[in-house]
């Protein structure tokens, strides 16, 4: 299977290749984590097992529709959340920060290398083992953009630094090397 051009496999070029500047490449990419089924998961297996403990009650008959509700509602959660782990997006590229998250209802921040003042991790336990986490990108005057839940967020920065080194403080690449 090969990505058309046309934009036919849209999980094959996403929002952040399509959006690419002349002489710009993906350092890395990476979405949100899969971690944000687990609560729609537990609700839609709570309401199942509601539906299944209440359809053992004669009177009234109608109780397990209770269960029922329960379990769809768990169901839209989940896809909700599936809908929004497939069209989230985060990028670092050679010159920019390009964040997307939403389909509808889109958002979307780019900030250059050059602009990034400073991008913090914070990983509870659970982030650690499961390697996810929040990211805090803060740009020059004061910019502060906060991304929860960010698969791989240590990765991501050391992209980020990585990237900065690279750029160097210009945010071009047109001069000589950076030495020390």
């Amino acid at each position: 299977m090969t990505a058309h051009a046309s934009g036919t496999s849209l999980a094959r070029v996403g929002y952040v290749e399509r959006h690419l500047l002349a002489d710009e490449r993906v350092l890395y990419k990476t979405r949100l984590h899969w971690v944000l089924y687990l609560k729609p998961l537990l609700v839609t297996l709570f309401g199942v097992g509601l539906t299944v403990a209440l359809a053992q009650i004669a009177d009234p008959p109608w109780l397990w529709y209770v269960g029922v509700a329960v379990s769809v509602a768990g169901a839209i959660w989940w896809a909700v959340r599936w809908i929004e782990l497939m069209t989230s997006e985060f990028a670092v590229t050679t010159t920019r920060l390009i964040f997307k998250v939403g389909l509808i209802a889109r958002y979307t921040t780019e900030l250059l290398l050059s602009k990034v003042e400073s991008i913090g991790v914070t990983q509870g336990l659970t982030g650690r083992l499961l390697n996810f986490g929040d990211l805090t990108v803060t740009g020059t005057g004061g910019a502060r953009e906060v991304f929860r839940r960010v698969r791989d967020p240590i990765g991501f920065r050391n992209h980020v630094q990585g990237a900065s080194v690279t750029s160097g403080p210009s945010g071009g690449s047109g001069g000589p090397g950076a030495t020390a």
